[in-house]
């Protein structure tokens, strides 16, 4: 994902929301979500219960990781309000270059409206696209937890495949699982972008 000298997106649009960069002012809004069990108990790297203190650090990490191509995280907002609904974002894969894993949420009152697969669509586009993340990326992977069947079906929708399973690190909840994992390759990718025209 790091390569070429480009700066990488400040924000992307969907025609609901706007996926921008973490700010300070945010943790009020975005701590809630987050820190909502419902939520965070599906979530491998998240700790709980979820602080102020964790969303200010976050939004220092996801700026330091942005600022050197390390990472890309985005608050989803409601274009209509400026409520934030989530957050997805992209992670390069240490134990393959070419590839990167995409990870997501939404808050609970936000559920089965459509966001979560409107955000992965989008950072999908920005991993392959023409925002050129990284011309050498020709894989983008994510793995649920077992029994969290909504994003798997999400995953589904947004085009992604179950290959497999991979041991998967919770370290957040203090375990190790075998858990689904599903990926999309940049050759899949420009089908599934034209079957959601």
């Amino acid at each position: 994902m790091g390569g070429g000298a480009e700066p990488w997106p400040g924000s992307v649009a969907t025609p609901r929301l706007l996926l921008r960069t973490f700010r300070h002012e945010d943790v009020p809004d975005f701590v809630p979500l987050i820190g909502d069990w419902e939520v965070a108990r599906w979530l491998a790297r998240v700790p709980h219960p979820y602080s102020v203190a964790d969303g200010h650090d976050w939004v220092e990490l996801a700026a330091r990781n942005h600022a050197d191509r390390a990472a890309l995280a985005f608050l989803a907002v409601r274009v209509s309000d400026g409520v934030p609904v989530g957050s997805v974002g992209l992670q390069p894969d240490l134990e393959r270059p070419d590839s990167a894993e995409i990870g997501y949420w939404v808050g609970t009152p936000y559920h089965r409206a459509g966001y979560g697969l409107e955000m992965v669509t989008a950072m999908l586009g920005v991993g392959f696209g023409p925002l050129g993340l990284s011309r050498s990326l020709s894989r983008i992977w994510a793995a649920t937890d077992p029994d969290n069947l909504p994003s798997q079906a999400l995953l589904r929708k947004a085009g992604l495949r179950q290959r497999g399973e991979r041991r998967q690190d919770f370290p957040a909840r203090g375990r190790s699982m075998s858990a689904p994992c599903f990926e999309i390759t940049a050759a899949e990718w420009p089908a599934r972008r034209e079957g959601s025209a």
